[in-house]
């Protein structure tokens, strides 16, 4: 159903806007954190804990990719760079394989 003409502002519901998801809701934790005080929960931190949150190390990575987390907090990049690199590839990757357009081998540089 469309939103009637006069519903410019801010008051509009976001039911009416063509593609909203108005019963949509978020499950699990926005997000992927590894306390020091949760180690049975999360298998420990693979890189360092600064103030009890672990930076992630490469040993974090399987556990990030599973994570239902949104965001994923922290990271140290001129610690632990493979870290920062390899998620960075699997998330381009999972996106580029969404994508309708086959990637070209002559893509990568």
């Amino acid at each position: 159903r469309c939103c009637p003409a006069t519903c410019i502002s801010h008051k509009c519901p976001l039911k009416c806007v063509p593609g909203s998801m108005p019963n949509a809701s978020w499950e699990g934790n926005l997000r992927a954190i590894k306390w020091s005080d949760m180690t049975r929960s999360h298998g420990g931190c693979h890189g360092r804990y600064v103030r009890d949150i672990c930076i992630y190390g490469p040993g974090d990575l399987k556990w990030l990719f599973n994570s239902s987390g949104m965001f994923a907090n922290k990271f140290e990049l001129k610690t632990y760079p493979p870290t920062v690199e390899c998620l960075e590839l699997r998330l381009r990757e999972r996106a580029l394989n969404q994508s309708e357009t086959p990637v070209e081998p002559s893509w990568y540089f």
